[in-house]
């Protein structure tokens, strides 16, 4: 064998002995194959009923722009904003999607605005513009799973940034037929949410591939990742609880999009830091230069971030109280005696003493107190 042909063999010998890269996973959803329905309600015709939310840089028409540059037809994007979002049209634009939907689709319904709970508990009313006129008690969570049960599409993927929104969790659970569904809410099925962006900035991060949100660095985003990370911003940010809740055919590890490699090991981290006006708010790095960090106030506009020095950054403590502790709760302008019966990450399941358990629900640490003697 002369040279040249021993230098081939060595080289073709060390590459296959390298390690090879894991070959890139597939998106779970395909442009072709999805379908997206988003209202987006921040103004109500009844203000006295739902008051308004900020408008500037709204997150749902981000989420609309994002699944049109990313090859979604727009014939099949249907999105209701504001005084479009009457039930009626919520109702009727459901209706006609729902019958150009094929066997092997995927059913985005997204959802940001007000929630209201039922008069008897069991069920919860996504606020419609018209929410509050006769006969109008909005969007009910309860039914919309066996309105879609009756469509072809193979998947549901539920995603609703309101008070109370966990009740669609309980609803997909309950299906025995129809399509799989999963669901990611910004809050419990007994609790009320802010009017910040928080849980759609996680999603819009989640879908875009942001580092970060690629927990276990294999350079994919799953569902299961985003529950997870929405679940951390909404605890940190919000002290709320967040959901994840799916059907035994949904794929939690349903690959969202391909994660951009982390540019730093602090990218992402959390902590409280102070905006301009001397308050303090949980935020997120998102850029390191040196001993400078860049940082994001979670659920806050962009032109809000700030470059700081790691010394301005402050760890998140977490109010708890233990399990049976006897506290004093705010609802309405009014302190409640109640007790606690769960706590997670500073959140609270608490029970308001002589009332029924359908009033249970989790509270953040600014609505509960030690009793006042």
């Amino acid at each position: 064998m002369n040279t040249r042909k021993r230098v081939c063999w060595f080289w073709l010998l060390l590459l296959l002995s390298l390690p090879r890269a894991a070959p890139a996973k597939d998106l779970g959803w395909q442009p072709q194959k999805t379908w997206v329905f988003v209202v987006g309600v921040l103004s109500w015709k009844h203000s006295e009923i739902y008051g308004s939310f900020p408008v500037k840089n709204r997150r749902d028409n981000a989420l609309v722009d994002f699944f049109k540059q990313s090859g979604v037809p727009e014939a099949q994007i249907a999105y209701l904003k504001d005084k479009q979002a009457t039930q009626q049209r919520i109702d009727s634009a459901f209706t006609e999607q729902l019958k150009k939907l094929r066997a092997d689709d995927l059913l985005i319904v997204y959802y940001a605005g007000h929630g209201s709970k039922s008069d008897d508990g069991n069920d919860v009313y996504l606020a419609s513009y018209d929410a509050g006129d006769d006969d109008v008690d909005g969007w009910s969570v309860n039914s919309i799973p066996g309105r879609i049960n009756g469509s072809k599409c193979s998947r549901v993927l539920w995603l609703i940034d309101c008070c109370y929104s966990g009740q669609a969790g309980l609803a997909i659970t309950k299906q025995s037929k129809g399509p799989a569904y999963a669901a990611v809410t910004s809050s419990a099925a007994s609790e009320s949410s802010t009017e910040h962006w928080t849980f759609t900035e996680a999603l819009l991060d989640a879908l875009r591939g942001v580092s970060y949100v690629d927990l276990n660095h294999d350079g994919v985003v799953t569902l299961a990742e985003f529950a997870a990370h929405v679940e951390a911003d909404m605890n940190a940010a919000e002290e709320q609880r967040s959901t994840f809740a799916h059907t035994k055919g949904f794929d939690a590890d349903m690959v969202l999009a391909q994660a951009k490699p982390l540019a730093n090991p602090r990218i992402g981290e959390r902590a409280k830091a102070r905006d301009s006006n001397g308050d303090s708010y949980a935020c997120r790095i998102i850029e390191a230069r040196g001993e400078k960090l860049k940082i994001h106030f979670i659920g806050y506009e962009d032109d809000e971030d700030l470059w700081v020095a790691p010394e301005d950054l402050e760890p998140i403590k977490k109010v708890r109280y233990a399990t049976g502790t006897k506290v004093e709760v705010l609802w309405k302008k009014h302190w409640y005696p109640a007790s606690v019966l769960q706590a997670k990450d500073g959140v609270h399941l608490i029970h308001y003493t002589d009332y029924d358990a359908k009033w249970d629900e989790w509270v953040p640490s600014r609505r509960i107190r030690e009793p006042k003697s």
